[in-house]
């Protein structure tokens, strides 16, 4: 809908070049013109934050690719690709950088990468190795406004600092490093991300430390949605107040299937409900001595947990229930 271009030391047309017969020419430095194509995607709402965002990405994106392909000349990597290795050989490098929402995205996960979620960056590489021509088509960064909305809130910056933690984040990518691919690597795309972050005076971690900051024990493959849940469970660890104050459900069904068999997950949320002080009513046709039984098998029982000699109960024998009253057995 809306694309916004970035040249960098463009040519004059028309101009002639100038002669210099007594010196020579110095070594360029870096390609002489850099392509930048900034498009925001339909779905995306007429917002004057977005159209500002996307104008300071024309000249972010030349600052981040001018960084990047001097450290490539000047840095010794072991896990990057070095299918890229000089661009000063190009007349000019391009790239283009797509904003769009979460559904585009998702669509655009599944069908490259076979993962049906929503993400916030991903990277198609357009570059083919060997082929000589004086263009370098980098490739296409897509990035989700939804997620990085979601991100930015959460780790405490504006949306302009997280979507350029992403552009870098993906930039690499396209220049051939991979943190999926040992550790080694991601320590080198870590290390890489924060030089230019730092260097650019940016606002951010990057994207690989800013996950290890909200989650030490997280693979960096997983998508945005496995680390939210593992921040929102660390928020409630951290003392926040919790959404709810009392839990009711059925032990047949949620704490055991019907042949006895354990819910290990159900048990995991029941005991941090617990933790954090949420009342659970657990619903069952079971007397007291039997459900005891039932909850020591689980190692579940004792004071000041599910349910023990002393604990308040409520058991429903066959669960009939009249509107206001319900039958008792305690």
């Amino acid at each position: 809908r809306h694309y916004a271009s970035s040249m960098s030391r463009p040519r004059r047309r028309g101009s002639a070049r100038p002669m210099y017969p007594r010196r020579r020419r110095a070594r360029r430095k870096g390609p002489a013109e850099l392509s930048v194509q900034i498009g925001i995607e339909e779905a995306l709402p007429d917002d004057p934050l977005i159209l500002s965002i996307a104008e300071t990405l024309r000249t972010d994106a030349g600052k981040a690719m001018k960084l990047a392909f001097h450290n490539l000349g000047n840095s010794e990597y072991k896990t990057r690709d070095p299918c890229i290795s000089n661009v000063d050989e190009y007349d000019s490098v391009e790239v283009s950088l797509l904003l769009c929402d979460d559904d585009f995205i998702r669509k655009l996960n599944k069908e490259w990468r076979d993962e049906d979620h929503a993400t916030d960056v991903l990277s198609m590489s357009q570059h083919i190795p060997g082929l000589q021509i004086p263009v370098l088509q980098l490739g296409d960064l897509v990035i989700s406004v939804d997620t990085a909305r979601r991100q930015a809130e959460e780790r405490g910056h504006t949306l302009l600092d997280e979507i350029r933690i992403l552009m870098v984040h993906g930039l690499l990518h396209l220049l051939g490093f991979d943190h999926e691919l040992s550790k080694e690597a991601e320590e080198e795309m870590e290390q890489e991300e924060e030089q230019i972050l730092n260097t650019l005076e940016w606002i951010g971690k990057g994207l690989i430390r800013s996950a290890y900051h909200f989650s030490t024990d997280m693979d960096h493959s997983e998508n945005s949605d496995e680390a939210n849940r593992d921040i929102e469970k660390r928020s409630l660890r951290e003392g926040h107040q919790p959404k709810l104050t009392h839990i009711v459900c059925d032990i047949d069904g949620t704490v055991v299937d019907y042949e006895g068999h354990l819910h290990s997950e159900s048990i995991e949320s029941l005991r941090e409900a617990v933790s954090q002080g949420v009342t659970v009513i657990m619903l069952t046709g079971k007397t007291r001595a039997s459900t005891i039984a039932t909850f020591k098998l689980l190692n579940m029982e004792g004071r000041g947990d599910f349910i023990s000699e002393n604990s308040p109960g409520v058991f429903l024998q066959g669960f009939t229930c009249i509107w206001g009253a319900w039958p008792t057995y305690l």
